[in-house]
């Protein structure tokens, strides 16, 4: 059974044999205090991705016209879901959800079509429209979802 939050996620899967240490108890706590802000940074990601996602591309047409003229469609739906995972992992506050259910997978889709590079800098740019788009304290919970993006793609 899933929860919000990892934690919990593993806690529960072996209830039987253990409490919440200290550490699982602050972790909650402050899982518990952020709450608000992770819930309105996932409304906007949900509420803005069309935009974010457009205003992105345009930004890396600029930098790489012939690839966003040909893989327009594979970027825009690409951006989408990195978007999408980003606004639930967010939510969860749960970065191994994020990398092991998207990013593991689409940096190797993304390094076969041996365009790493270019999708590292559409990342960079996603994260700038977000920081332009959203309150500072949501961009921030946005950042290291873009920072492991941006990671995978030029360590893959």
């Amino acid at each position: 059974m899933l929860t919000m939050n990892r934690t919990l996620d593993e806690k529960i899967a072996n209830i039987d044999h253990v409490y919440l240490n200290d550490s699982d108890l602050f972790n909650l706590e402050r899982f518990a205090n952020s709450f608000s802000v992770r819930v309105k940074t996932y409304n906007l990601l949900r509420d803005r991705a069309d935009e974010i996602t457009i205003k992105a591309l345009k930004l890396l047409a600029q930098q790489y016209p012939e690839l966003v003229q040909k893989q327009l469609q594979r970027c825009k739906y690409d951006m989408s879901n990195v978007i999408r995972y980003t606004s639930l992992s967010v939510l969860r506050d749960d970065e191994l959800f994020f990398r092991e259910t998207l990013m593991d997978w689409l940096a190797n889709i993304i390094n076969s079509y041996q365009i790493a590079k270019e999708c590292s800098t559409a990342y960079r740019l996603l994260q700038s429209v977000v920081d332009e788009m959203l309150p500072a304290e949501c961009a921030a919970l946005v950042k290291p979802y873009s920072e492991m993006a941006i990671a995978a793609l030029l360590n893959a």
